[in-house]
């Protein structure tokens, strides 16, 4: 190949585009690497978190209260009953604490459950009569996961009855740690006997419920602005606020699979898995923290990357400057930065403060350098424009959750007709080449056209 044609090739558009897709694909690594960085800081957090529940008090799930009824089923045996509620009512209401380990920031909870229902004991589905129960050796129990938040357990009402709780194990296909009411029998129930009582808790991560009751009904108010409502059931009703939330929830036991009443010993004990997978709650949830949101804003950062590199494209076509891949791949460096900027600065300053630095640093950065190698202040500064336009762009993108998506696509479908019109006359074999403008028509002779 001559030089002439090598020159040629050089200057040719094609050539350049390949060159900065090679450039793109390039700074795909350090990209990779900034992304693998965020998972990690992110993980630590996570362990930080974990670090402060384990001292506060983990994610909690309130089960039950599940009656225990022993009866004789015949001379010398025996076997015991289990009842769910009839009815179960319970309040909650969370007041959400933050912890901080290091740099690191956790959301606790404190809760205070006022449950109040009814049981409706009824021996007939095992041929037994109410006067084989052994009241006195009856008892009830709670669920709950984490112990260690218990603050304060009042004592349980049973028909008027004050007992007191304590610790206690498992409830088979239940739970596996929880409370228990003390040794005294409880007073016989002939056809439906009240209950109620207080637990002061703390927690971290997700507060869950179990639908025990026949007709569940949990109502749940904060004044923490962000909850997240998650498992089997949403609420059926709810108001979210900056001053707090409130949230209610009406389930039925046809929305479960396992029934209410059963006998220890025989068949038709719930499995614990399918309980679990009735489960319903919330948590207090920590919108967009900047971890989720800088992984957001990397997610765009190829878009930035080639519509940086298209921008010294179109000043190579329409000015007489040339750009080195080596300089275009300088300022990609600085975009990927871009990143890693926000990344650290953010974990010392909330999220939108953290964004402006790192984006008028880049922006600077690189404004500063275009101006050497553009040989133009003007071209610079049009350049430094274009990025904060697209950094402004991206910050509405980040908050607007709910409308990212559609917002995104008209913002892309901008750019691509914009880089369409703009380009839409180029000469794609070779930029340098002009188009040889058509020949004048020949002028006719003052005297008309000459006779042969």
């Amino acid at each position: 190949m001559s030089e002439r044609e090598g020159r040629r090739l050089r200057d040719s558009s094609m050539f350049k585009l390949l060159t900065l897709g090679g450039l793109i694909l390039v700074l795909l690594i350090p990209l990779t690497m900034v992304r693998s960085l965020i998972a990690e800081r992110e993980s630590r957090r996570t362990q930080a978190v974990e670090h402060v529940a384990e001292s506060w008090g983990a994610s909690q799930t309130l089960g039950g209260p599940v009656l225990t009824i022993p009866f004789r089923t015949s001379k010398y045996s025996r076997a015991d009953a289990k009842f769910l509620p009839e009815t179960l009512n319970i309040e909650a209401r969370l007041f959400p604490e933050r912890r901080s380990r290091g740099i690191f920031e956790a959301v606790l909870y404190r809760a205070h459950l006022k449950v109040t229902g009814t049981f409706r004991p009824d021996f007939a589905a095992w041929s037994a009569q109410p006067k084989d129960a052994l009241w006195d050796e009856a008892g009830l129990a709670i669920g709950l996961t984490d112990l260690r938040g218990v603050r304060r357990a009042g004592d349980f009402l049973w028909q008027g009855q004050a007992l007191k709780l304590t610790p206690s194990g498992s409830e088979p296909g239940l739970w596996d740690s929880g409370l228990r009411t003390g040794a005294a029998g409880l007073s016989a129930a002939t056809k439906e006997a009240a209950f109620a009582f207080e637990l002061d808790i703390d927690g971290s991560g997700n507060l869950w419920f179990q639908p025990s009751g026949k007709q569940t009904t949990v109502t749940v108010s904060s004044p923490w602005p962000d909850p997240s409502f998650s498992g089997s059931f949403l609420p059926e009703s709810h108001r979210v606020g900056p001053d707090g939330f409130t949230a209610r929830w009406s389930v039925s036991y046809f929305g479960r699979t396992y029934p209410q009443q059963w006998c220890a010993e025989g068949e038709g004990r719930p499995a614990e898995n399918v309980v679990r997978s009735s489960e319903f709650g919330l948590s207090l949830f920590l919108a967009a923290d900047s971890y989720q949101m800088t992984e957001r804003a990397q997610k765009y950062a190829v878009l930035f990357l080639l519509l940086t590199f298209i921008t010294f494209f179109l000043y190579e076509l329409w000015s007489p400057v040339a750009i080195d891949p080596v300089q275009q791949l300088l300022v990609g460096a600085a975009l990927c930065i871009f990143y890693l900027l926000l990344l650290s600065i953010s974990e010392h300053l909330p999220f939108g403060p953290s964004y402006a630095i790192a984006a008028a640093a880049t922006i600077l950065l690189i404004t500063g350098y275009a101006m050497a190698i553009l040989g133009g202040r003007a071209r610079a500064l049009l350049l430094g424009l274009i990025l904060a336009v697209l950094y402004g762009f991206l910050y509405v993108l980040l908050q607007a959750e709910d409308y990212a998506l559609l917002l995104g696509t008209i913002g892309l479908f901008a750019i691509l007709a914009l880089v369409m019109y703009l380009t839409r006359r180029v000469n794609w074999r070779n930029t340098r080449e002009k188009p040889v403008a058509p020949p004048a028509p020949a002028q006719e002779p003052p005297g008309g056209r000459e006779r042969l």
